[in-house]
């Protein structure tokens, strides 16, 4: 296992979560790809750290106090695969949301190079070649 892959995804979602920003991005490696649901629905991801700064006022836009909740997370290699929940309040509907999701990251020299989000957590254990 590579406690040091976990370590830096544990505290990329620990920075989101405290809303330390700038310490989130840095987690990632400058020539980055983030693939959140959003951007699989536009067909393109975030890139770099340019780009994860433009993510991040596009979702605390539209979402109060998005938090995402780390329920479990293992590494095979240089991958780091992770269940997690979403938690929000829409801005516009007031609706609030919980749903379950699903990570895989690569992680290469203690940054993220690519993350990508899954609306079904199984999805991301079996992309990653784990059972759920």
């Amino acid at each position: 296992m590579s406690q040091e892959n976990i370590d830096v995804s544990v505290a990329a979602f620990d920075a989101w979560n405290r809303g330390d920003y700038e310490a989130w991005i840095e987690a990632f490696d400058s020539d980055c790809e983030f693939w959140p649901l959003r951007a699989q629905l536009e067909g393109r991801p975030y890139r770099g750290h340019a780009g994860l700064r433009a993510f991040v006022p596009e979702l605390i836009n539209d979402w109060d106090g998005v938090q995402f909740s780390l329920d479990e997370i293992r590494d095979r290699g240089d991958l780091v695969v992770g269940r997690a929940h979403f938690r929000g309040r829409g801005r516009v509907s007031g609706a609030e949301l919980d749903l379950a999701i699903g990570v895989v990251a690569i992680v290469r020299a203690g940054k993220i190079v690519q993350a990508r989000m899954y609306s079904d957590p199984a999805e991301a254990f079996e992309a990653a070649g784990l059972s759920p």
